[in-house]
């Protein structure tokens, strides 16, 4: 048999394979799991359709050379995680994974957070870790996959603090050259305090802590190291430099590695939650963003994204704003034609090319979240739908395009967490729903007439029976239970009163939301689609 048709029918063989897992004969099996096969489907199926609605995106035309498989991973857009040196990709279980997540098919497990005698619980998802911050125990890590056994904890310190020491924000990061994940928690007091795990030594070390001249709690942080972008309760942004500490320095008898130093601090005039920080570098610009809801009399609540440019030094360069306000009246203008007449195409400029009378959007309760993450701004609404724009900045501009409503969710939506390759989790306000969106293929069609009609994935665990039982796990306790018992309906009822306090984060593998029961313990729910 030729080698085209011989791995033509290989491609199909194991497509089959894995689409419908029936017994093959041996004289196919090794066939069915060459991984050489599965590297070849994964790029036909995921790859190569992704590349082709880019260029579309471009308006070019991809040339036949960029479409075809190249067995060098480093080349495919977005996978050189995959490339690394003495790596070895199990290319089967990527394609699963990836099939997984386009279907919605996970497993799910939950565990009980130990209740915490000074709240709040403070919770993050970061590189397969999950992290957690109260006052009694400090900061505590556990991996995803096995919640058994806490991997290392510290306890929060501050001399200046003269009651419990409460954390307010959380904010995690992964740095890949270092092999480390940056944590960064603030304080009610107005402190900061930044912890470095090391990755391969499963060790968590305090790095830095920042006092504040003032009392005021950090209610929101983002991070980009070695920056850190805050705002605290009184409206204050501060943008902070994590820098290596000077070794001759000993005036602090807790020997720290680094020190924080305060590069700009600005005050708003009145920020209404929700709100999302973000902060990036650009070239020698590190850029501060700011979005958050206000209310606009003709189209309700909108969204209202300020970027803040500083050079290295911190000096500010510029501010520039943007709002939501033109994208929710959805009027694209269009090309004047040459027919009509200047009399009749002023008053169609006047009536098809400004505002409508009525906006295509209106909100008229505040988003229930925020998420952005450049160039993607997505918010969760209580009427069942989201909302996504795209933020563009450029040197000269910032401006927010397209705006979509999406539609999907059955019950009010609590909570979305959008990255920055345009997938996005939405979750609704009792846990019982979750979706999954993909938005880039959207971008292609914003500023256009004809919209794509948004799809969204629904989350179904497998043994999702497993979510109305009784005795949970509990965190570096008793073991995971996944009871496949039926319900009574006291259970049932109690399960139905639960409500999400958020969606902690996903990465390529998970996602994890913590949900408060209405008897007053959390639990931490870990989707996985491995």
């Amino acid at each position: 048999m030729p080698k085209v048709c011989l791995l033509k029918e290989g491609l199909k063989l194991a497509e089959l394979t894995y689409s419908f897992p029936f017994r093959v004969s041996r004289r196919f099996h090794a066939l069915a799991g060459d991984s050489e096969l599965w590297k070849r489907q994964y790029y036909s199926r995921w790859v190569r359709p992704r590349a082709r609605r880019l260029a579309r995106v471009r308006r070019a035309t991809p040339q036949l050379s960029r479409l075809e498989y190249s067995p060098k991973v480093s080349t495919w857009l977005d996978h050189s995680h995959l490339a690394r040196e003495g790596s070895n990709t199990n290319w089967k279980k990527q394609y699963r994974l990836r099939h997984n997540w386009s279907k919605g098919v996970c497993r799910v497990t939950a565990v009980e957070l130990p209740q915490s005698p000074q709240p709040p619980v403070l919770v993050q998802f970061c590189a397969g870790l999950v992290f957690v911050a109260d006052s009694a125990h400090g900061l505590r890590v556990w991996h995803a996959d096995n919640t058994n056994s806490c991997l290392a904890s510290v306890p929060f310190m501050n001399v200046n603090a003269q009651g419990p020491i409460v954390p307010t924000s959380l904010k995690a990061t992964y740095c890949s050259q270092q092999n480390v994940t940056r944590i960064a928690i603030g304080f009610e007091s107005g402190c900061f305090s930044v912890y470095n795990m090391d990755i391969r030594a499963l060790r968590l070390d305090l790095g830095l802590t920042y006092t504040s001249s003032t009392d005021q709690a950090i209610t929101e942080m983002a991070l980009s190291f070695p920056y850190i972008l805050m705002v605290s309760q009184c409206n204050v942004l501060s943008l902070f430099d994590i820098q290596a500490a000077n070794e001759k320095s000993d005036h602090n008898p807790v020997k720290l590695t680094e020190e924080a130093y305060l590069l700009a601090t600005l005050k708003a005039e009145s920020i209404l939650a929700p709100m999302s920080l973000s902060v990036r570098v650009a070239a020698s610009e590190i850029i501060a963003s700011i979005v958050y809801s206000f209310y606009h009399i003709g189209c309700g609540w909108s969204i209202g994204v300020q970027e803040l440019h500083f050079n290295k030094s911190g000096q500010q360069i510029s501010s520039r704003l943007a709002t939501t306000v033109d994208c929710q009246y959805g009027v694209i203008p269009l090309r004047p034609s040459s027919r009509v007449p200047d009399e009749q195409q002023s008053l169609l400029n006047s009536d098809l090319y400004g505002w409508s009378t009525e906006p295509s959007i209106l909100h008229r309760e505040p988003p229930t979240s925020i998420s952005y993450s450049h160039p993607y701004l997505l918010t969760s609404h209580a009427d069942n739908t989201l909302t996504v724009y795209l933020v563009v900045s450029t040197t000269r501009s910032l401006h927010v395009k397209g705006g979509q409503r999406l539609w999907g969710h059955t019950t009010s939506v609590a909570a979305v967490q959008v990255s920055d390759h345009g997938k996005a989790v939405s979750v609704s306000s009792c846990g019982d729903e979750i979706r999954i969106w993909e938005l880039e293929p959207l971008i292609s069609y914003f500023g256009t007439q004809s919209m794509l009609d948004e799809k969204s994935i629904q989350v179904s665990p497998e043994n999702k029976q497993c979510r109305g039982y009784e005795n949970f796990g509990v965190l570096s306790g008793v073991s995971r239970c996944e009871d496949n018992g039926d319900r009574s309906p006291s259970l049932e009822r109690s399960y139905e009163l639960d409500r999400i306090r958020g969606c902690v984060g996903f990465d390529d593998e998970r996602v994890l939301l913590l949900r408060e029961r209405n008897i007053g313990n959390q639990l931490l729910e870990l989707y996985d689609f491995t």
